[in-house]
């Protein structure tokens, strides 16, 4: 290693142990996850009442107090304002290891902590964005998320379902206690998937559905992949104009995917679309693994739609109980005309 660059790691080393000297002035931990060279940023703060401690986590955004800290620390020691996502990412490779090596650590000291930095995997960084993403501010937007949405895309979480799984032991207690936070947690996911489109990073499909035995098909291959090729077959569908056609799309039968949510939406689908377009209804609709369970499920899942939601839903959906909307397979290629228009809409 060349004097020069002793010099440069000896700036980043006490801009950090100055932040963390900072950050514990205003008794919180900020955190730096370093990915590759990817930095996200996030604020631990805790309110303790005696009885119990409750601990927030939250994203920094440009304005954010970790943020202000950091780029104020190495800009009185030196460096210049954007050293956390270029600088300090390097640092690392002047390490024994990326896991392991400076600047891994607790600034200013292990002993008094108002700084952690660390090379985060996936599976640590994705939870951790997404907790703190629950707490959004207002300076916080979708560009703010990028790094962790194509992180995430990276290791293969390409959508909301995937993502419920990773981030659900951390998130038991806290749904268990507060119903507010069920529903932010939704929300939160259903924008994951927007987010993932917004920057093409989600799913591909290996091939276009022609009937709904493809889309149970590959759904067995790929569990997400569900509602794209649902979607994309309902497309299909729409733009078919010749009856026999349309019902050759329906007939074929499909192979249970092994969800059973999933399986009975595609017996709904199935069923329904026969009932709106004047065709046969297939047999297959009506077996056991396409009727669904006892327990309702709601779509999308917001509980101030719900009752809105078991008015409207059409025969075919409401028999499994699937609850939705009145035109629970609207898209862009739906005919306009064939909209239904319940009594009280306007």
């Amino acid at each position: 290693m060349t004097a020069s660059a002793h010099i440069y790691l000896d700036l980043v080393r006490r801009a950090l142990n100055l932040a963390g000297e900072e950050l514990r002035g205003h008794r919180v931990i900020g955190e730096i996850m370093i990915h590759e060279r990817c930095v996200i940023l996030v604020r631990y703060s805790w309110a303790d009442d005696g009885t119990r401690i409750e601990a927030d986590i939250a994203l920094e955004g440009r304005g954010g107090i970790v943020r202000q800290v950091v780029v104020g620390a190495g800009r009185s020691v030196g460096l210049p304002n954007d050293w956390v996502e270029d600088i300090l990412p390097a640092a690392f490779d002047h390490g024994p290891s990326a896991a392991a090596g400076f600047p891994t650590g607790m600034y200013p000291s292990w002993e008094r902590p108002g700084l952690r930095v660390l090379a985060a995997p996936a599976s640590l960084l994705v939870p951790m964005t997404f907790l703190a993403s629950l707490r959004l501010r207002d300076d916080i937007g979708y560009d703010d998320l990028e790094p962790a949405i194509r992180i995430a895309a990276q290791a293969g979480i390409k959508s909301a379902k995937r993502l419920k799984r990773l981030v659900a032991p951390y998130l038991e207690r806290r749904v268990k206690e507060d119903g507010e936070i069920a529903r932010t947690i939704e929300r939160r996911l259903s924008q994951f998937d927007y987010a993932l489109d917004r920057f093409g990073c989600g799913l591909v499909l290996n091939a276009t559905p022609k009937s709904l035995a493809d889309v149970a098909a590959l759904a067995r291959e790929d569990g997400d992949c569900f509602g794209l090729a649902a979607g994309e077959f309902e497309e299909a569908f729409y733009q078919q104009k010749d009856k026999a056609a349309q019902q050759a799309m329906l007939d074929p039968v499909p192979i249970p995917t092994g969800e059973p949510r999933d399986n009975a939406w595609l017996g709904a689908v199935g069923e329904h679309l026969a009932q709106r377009w004047g065709l046969e209804v297939p047999p297959w609709t009506q077996e056991a693994a396409f009727m669904g369970g006892q327990r309702p499920y709601f779509w999308p899942d917001e509980t101030l739609a719900r009752d809105i939601q078991i008015i409207e839903t059409p025969p075919a959906f409401r028999r499994r109980l699937l609850f939705t909307y009145a035109e629970p397979l609207m898209n862009a290629k739906f005919p306009n005309d064939r909209k239904v228009r319940m009594p009280f809409w306007h």
